[in-house]
């Protein structure tokens, strides 16, 4: 039920993530970007401005000299993965299953033990699916230095 930010900056160089838990942690600004979404009038619409959401969750430098190359990020989509037992949810599995872990415990590893459950009961899942409130996509615009034409330019003496 954590809210997701993903902000991809080309100019600057780096992607960053954010997960707001509790939601209660969710910055004003994102909260204003979000209630005005909908709206028609965009002198109303609050931009987000991830520059005040406090410390990211992941930051990854991308382009030259980075090691990650920039060209790997073109033509993006956004995948909803139903990862059970990931790193990030089945390290949350003792805590949210209790019973499941502890009739399934491999040597204390919520993941492990995670994975375990699904094998035993692939039943349990037929029927799982994302309870999505919202999705935003919001782009930069970006602005273009104006060429100057330096053969023209008057010198006063």
């Amino acid at each position: 039920d954590a809210p997701k930010a993903l902000e991809w900056d080309p100019e600057n160089r780096y992607i960053k993530s954010w997960v707001f838990s509790p939601r209660s942690d969710m910055p004003e600004n994102l909260i204003q970007s979000i209630d005005t979404a909908g709206l028609e009038d965009k002198s109303q619409k609050v931009m987000p401005d991830p520059s005040t959401w406090g410390l990211p969750y992941a930051y990854f430098a991308i382009g030259k000299d980075t090691g990650c190359s920039a060209d790997h990020f073109k033509n993006m989509r956004i995948v909803f993965n139903l990862a059970f037992c990931g790193n990030v949810s089945g390290n949350r599995f003792f805590r949210e299953c209790p019973k499941e872990s502890k009739e399934f415990n491999v040597t204390n590893d919520p993941v492990l033990t995670c994975d375990a459950y699904i094998k035993s009961n692939p039943e349990a899942l037929k029927e799982a699916y994302w309870k999505i409130k919202g999705v935003y996509v919001y782009e930069r615009e970006f602005e273009t230095p104006e060429k100057t034409d330096k053969g023209s330019q008057s010198q006063e003496e």
